[in-house]
């Protein structure tokens, strides 16, 4: 069995701030859960959340013979700059360089690192792309808890982090602390979205939901949606910014993460009259390109001058 403080050591020498284990067992209660989210519609048109929900809950049929699940966090806090405080706005996470690429990048180091040390290691990472259920897992490492707006809260960290795991077939010691839920009695998420998409505690109605109207949403935005994105062109982080566990976070270390000039440059007239070239040229290799010009171009013109 590899000694858990090695897998620590290998994540703080990769740059990850957090770091936990757990064992590659099958996730029940969060099926469950899963399930009834997906009865009640709330995915809305994300159908690619209903496929693969046996991989989804079972690790080992991503990974055969999988029996650890090493989950890390690595913060994006860029603090709060102009283009993600004043509208047209874009979400935090999205001001950098695709961050699917720089964890999975990490994530592949770790996993070399540990086949020197140890030898033949089987196993594939994972960031917010495959069918992993990323915030259970990092519950259950004991890296935080799933808070009233759905996201995991670490204690020092807060919500502005990715997730990325590394499934592998070796047996490693896994983490015994878990976080118990600190939220308490308190609502400030729920109370300030302006759409009301947390519909009850840790459960997001994606129909509702700036950040899917804004990326994901297939057709266009009826007036009334349009008239509800409060600012936001790409995501939204609302519900984080009234986190108090966002309250005093420290910047993010990442050289990889950090905040592209060129968005932070933007302003609302410029941001309006961006062509596909700029566009390209801005976002080509950011979270935004998801969205596409025409729809990102729309969301901005959706949102009335200040």
């Amino acid at each position: 069995m590899i000694p858990l403080n090695v897998i620590h050591t290998v994540s703080s020498k990769l740059g990850f701030d957090a770091c936990g284990v757990c064992d590659a067992k099958a996730l029940h209660s969060e099926r469950d859960h899963l399930l009834n989210w997906l009865h009640r519609g709330m995915h809305a048109d994300m159908g690619y959340m209903e496929r693969n929900l046996k991989k989804r809950i079972d690790p080992t049929l991503l990974v055969p013979g999988a029996k650890s699940v090493i989950s890390v966090l690595l913060s994006y806090y860029p603090g709060n700059p102009t283009i993600a405080t004043q509208s047209p706005k874009i979400s935090r996470y999205a001001l950098s360089v695709d961050y699917h690429t720089v964890l999975k990048q990490m994530l592949w180091h770790m996993l070399d690192l540990l086949r020197e040390e140890f030898g033949v290691i089987n196993g594939r990472a994972f960031v917010d792309s495959a069918p992993v259920l990323e915030r259970a897992w990092a519950q259950k490492a004991g890296l935080g808890w799933i808070g009233k707006n759905g996201l995991l809260i670490h204690p020092k960290l807060g919500t502005y982090t990715f997730i990325g795991e590394l499934i592998v077939d070796v047996e490693i010691e896994p983490s015994y602390s878990i976080v118990t839920n600190r939220c308490g009695t308190c609502t400030r998420c729920i109370d300030a979205c302006p759409t009301g998409a947390i519909v009850e505690p840790g459960v997001v109605d994606a129909r509702r939901c700036i950040s899917y109207l804004t990326i994901e949403k297939k057709t266009s935005l009826t007036e009334d949606e349009a008239k509800k994105l409060n600012g936001w062109c790409f995501g939204c982080d609302i519900c984080q910014e009234v986190c108090p566990w966002n309250g005093k976070l420290k910047l993010t270390r990442s050289q990889g993460l950090q905040p592209k000039t060129e968005i932070l440059g933007l302003n609302q007239n410029s941001i309006r009259n961006l062509s596909p070239d700029d566009f390209r040229s801005i976002f080509g290799e950011t979270p935004v390109s998801r969205a596409g010009y025409e729809q990102f171009m729309l969301n901005c013109k959706s949102i009335p001058n200040q």
